[in-house]
């Protein structure tokens, strides 16, 4: 079987939309990404002019940030659980940086490639809260991690979950799970790939705790490269950072 690129059907730029980005070229290729109205246009081309989400506009969120800053008063150790590829690397240090910033002295994990692979494994999991873990924080990994969770849950370990994969028939029992898809479909973060969730995760625990506004810059770096090497589609939030 033959695969080919579909083109969108071409469609002449409205003038208004011409004349708001200044360029026929750009307007006829907007309007074939399916963005016609001239202010979707302007946010879409200059992020100054676009208006990030609520990140509490994500499902669970409000527990997850009711969870952290309960670990963080009570000095409670966090452990956080990435994955080695970009976007996993990029959360798990957005992660770390964000929380050391907000109080806490958070521990990471990242499994390895070749060993271990991809998600969430109990033996490792073991031996960070044998070590003193009392929360669990995964980032690009999790959503599918039901008996890893549940055997976090048996040693008195609440999890967070933070993912964009697939989601299967029932989330894991953990005290939440953020993670775009839960999101409808056209809503702004539902394209974040697992460095996005993490960075909602720490703008929502900023903004609860009234930190300076400036920690968000200061991670966007690692936001825009997790979500550029994952190649998410950037539209949206996705796109913003």
């Amino acid at each position: 079987m033959s695969l080919h690129w579909l083109e969108p059907t071409l469609a002449a730029p409205p003038a208004n939309l011409a004349a708001a980005v200044g360029d026929p070229l750009v307007a006829a290729a907007l309007v074939r990404r399916g963005i016609a109205d001239p202010d979707a246009a302007r946010a879409f081309l200059d992020p100054d002019l676009y208006h990030p989400a609520d990140p509490f506009d994500l499902p669970d969120m409000d527990r997850a940030v009711a969870r952290l800053r309960r670990a963080i008063e009570h000095r409670e150790q966090i452990a956080i659980w990435g994955d080695f590829d970009v976007d996993g690397q990029t959360a798990t240090a957005l992660l770390v940086e964000g929380l050391r910033a907000l109080g806490a002295d958070p521990r990471w994990y990242i499994p390895d490639r070749q060993s271990e692979g991809h998600g969430i494994h109990i033996p490792a999991l073991g031996r960070l809260i044998d070590a003193g873990a009392h929360l669990l924080v995964t980032c690009d990994t999790g959503v599918a991690a039901h008996e890893p969770i549940d055997y976090a849950k048996s040693r008195g370990v609440d999890a967070i979950i933070t993912d964009h994969h697939q989601i299967g028939d029932t989330l894991p029992a953990a005290e939440a799970v953020v993670h775009p898809l839960r999101l409808p479909e056209d809503h702004p973060m539902r394209t974040l790939p697992g460095v996005g969730a993490a960075l909602q995760v720490i703008r929502a625990l900023a903004q609860s705790s009234n930190a300076d506004p400036a920690l968000i810059d200061r991670l966007v770096d690692l936001a825009a490269l997790g979500i550029v090497a994952d190649v998410a589609v950037q539209t949206g939030d996705a796109r913003c950072w």
